[in-house]
């Protein structure tokens, strides 16, 4: 079976990532009698060594097992020590090794009766399900902890998964009573309130993910119709969001059904369970352990991690691919573009043109030069241009001091200044009044088809950057206000505003962003206000629209521009304008 074409067509990507890849190969029986034997197994958990594996036994009542390789084999299978007495499956090791997840329907408390699982209306005494957490302490472990009620909100949460940034996602009751797929992002020691994580069809049962540790893919169990079996599919996490899940096939997807994905140490070869026998003609064909029960199988990656790398384009065919060139703005038509190249102080704001297909090479725009000049933001309608810039109100004077998070900013202020357009050209910039500019750590113009000035500024009460809107009436800018989702608690950045104001992006610290990266956020306008936030997805800073709104730009971790397809996630969330 070729995956080239079906992934290119899925994915979206270009030419180089569409070259031909190689057949999936057949899955491999893991362990085949040290392991696999008369026994259902399933849900491979490795050590970061590779030297250990924990997996799951049995058919309704399950124990966690533990297995050591020693010389190139793997050991009999002893009860691992913190299992034995209760139902325990679905194990799933931290990437780092330092804990374990799994799934158990002990007790929430001492001396307490097992959980019962409650779902659908019915009650199944002693089957409930919760993730539990047991730490490495040495060369053992510690005693199991549950979980908070954050992540365990219901009797059925099982099949966890573990990402490096402390992510967990697993399966868990949502709205309807329905069990679906939810991350639960790992912030400063707690879990956040769990998410759905959409892919694909949103009716279809998603089952046992297993996510890289990078969260790149994701490889889940999923099931197409109410009669078929659960399938294995992989899925790619993309400036669009989670792809839609891509079935690995016949040649892996063998048996009644291939569930309990997990990585192993490599994060390119998946283990899963499935009842698969090998034909009669195979030379294994009379193996003890080839007797139709759950057995782990392993199978390499790379014809589906290799395919899905996108081609990038050369970089003399757009003028921002510099390291660091930030916040693009196009003019109406897309023939003309100002963006930010540098860091810190060295910030200048360049310009490119298209007077054909092709891109003129970036040059100084007219207007910036000795000043750390950055976040251009184009009018709607392309006859004048906001900028953020340090440079000083008085001639001759001293680049603007800023102060924010708890801190002065040496010769990184900033205000908001405004340069219109001229024929080809470009007027001397012009200071925006008091009442946007009222500080001096000011930053992040968007402009609105009516000229209100959005923007973000240090709150003078915490310091943290909140977005703020400066409407026009009678041809002046107004006092500006808050927005209303914006409290200067957490941290708000970096506004790109629809020219109706119909929605505004923006990037904030707020729950579900990791500490370590910021991410995207949209809320639209309702007759009540501006709605609740809803996270893009994707971590990035200085977004841009593209003038028909069909592109998000922003920096992404590598400081350099990225893109999302922001009209098909509108459409797909149509019911945020109600």
């Amino acid at each position: 079976m070729r995956l080239s074409t079906t992934l290119c067509v899925l994915l979206a990507f270009g030419p180089a990532a569409c070259a031909a890849v190689p057949a999936a190969t057949t899955p491999t029986i893991f362990a085949p009698g040290s392991i696999a034997g008369d026994a259902d197994d399933g849900a491979a958990a490795f050590t970061p060594d590779g030297a250990t594996v924990y997996f799951m036994r049995g058919t309704d009542s399950f124990t966690l097992m533990a297995s050591h390789r020693t010389g190139g084999h793997w050991s009999a299978p002893q009860v691992a020590p913190f299992s034995g007495r209760w139902r325990d499956l679905d194990p799933a090791m931290a990437p780092d090794g330092s804990y374990l997840l799994f799934v158990s329907n002990r007790p929430t408390e001492m001396d307490g009766q097992p959980l019962d699982a409650t779902h659908a209306g019915k009650r199944r005494s002693g089957q409930g399900m919760n993730l539990w957490r047991v730490d490495r302490l040495g060369d053992g472990w510690g005693t199991p902890r549950r979980l908070p009620d954050i992540v365990n909100a219901c009797s059925m949460t099982f099949a966890p998964s573990i990402a490096a940034d402390g992510s967990v996602y697993f399966i868990g009751c949502a709205a309807g009573d329905s069990l679906r797929l939810q991350r639960s992002a790992y912030r400063d020691g707690h879990y956040l309130a769990p998410v759905v994580v959409p892919m694909g069809d949103a009716d279809m049962p998603i089952r046992d993910p297993a996510i890289a540790p990078d969260g790149s893919f994701m490889v889940v169990s999923t099931q197409r119709e109410a009669q078929q079996p659960y399938r294995l599919a992989i899925t790619f996490h993309t400036a669009q969001g989670w792809s839609t899940p891509l079935d690995l096939g016949d040649i892996v997807n063998g048996g009644k059904h291939s569930m309990g994905a997990q990585l192993g140490p490599d994060h390119r070869t998946l283990y899963f369970y499935s009842d698969r026998r090998l034909p009669p003609n195979d030379p294994d064909g009379s193996a003890a352990w080839n007797n139709g029960d759950d057995h782990i199988w392993h199978v390499s990656l790379a014809p589906w991690l290799d395919a899905a790398q996108p081609s990038i384009a050369p970089v003399a065919q757009v003028p921002w691919h510099a390291e660091h060139d930030a916040s693009l703005a196009f003019a109406p038509d897309r023939k003309l573009l100002f963006f930010a190249r540098g860091r810190g102080e060295s910030r200048r704001i360049l310009v490119a043109d298209r007077p054909g297909d092709t891109w003129s090479a970036a040059r100084p725009a007219s207007f910036s030069d000795a000043w750390m000049d950055m976040e251009p933001a184009m009018a709607p309608d392309g006859s004048y241009l906001v900028f953020a810039s340090n440079r000083s109100t008085a001639p001759g004077g001293a680049a603007l001091d800023g102060y924010y998070d708890d801190q002065p900013q040496a010769r990184r202020g900033g205000n908001l200044w405004r340069v219109n357009r001229r024929g080809n050209g470009w007027s001397t910039p012009v200071h925006l009044p008091e009442t946007v500019n009222s500080g001096t750590s000011v930053y992040a113009p968007a402009v609105a088809a009516d000229g209100s000035i959005y923007f973000m500024k240090a709150d003078p009460a915490t310091s943290h950057f909140r977005l703020y809107v400066s409407h026009v009436a009678e041809g002046r800018l107004q006092p500006a206000t808050p927005l209303a989702f914006s409290d200067g608690v957490t941290d708000d950045y970096d506004p790109a505003v629809a020219p109706d104001q119909s929605f505004i992006v923006f990037t904030s610290d707020r729950s579900p962003s990791s500490t370590t990266a910021s991410d995207i956020f949209i809320a639209v306008a309702t007759p009540g206000g501006w709605s609740r936030p809803v996270d893009l997805g994707v971590a990035g800073t200085e977004s841009r629209l593209d003038p028909d709104l069909s592109t998000l730009y922003f920096s992404g971790s590598d400081q350099r521009v990225q893109r999302f397809a922001l009209q098909p996630w509108l459409a797909q969330h149509a019911t945020l304008h109600r």
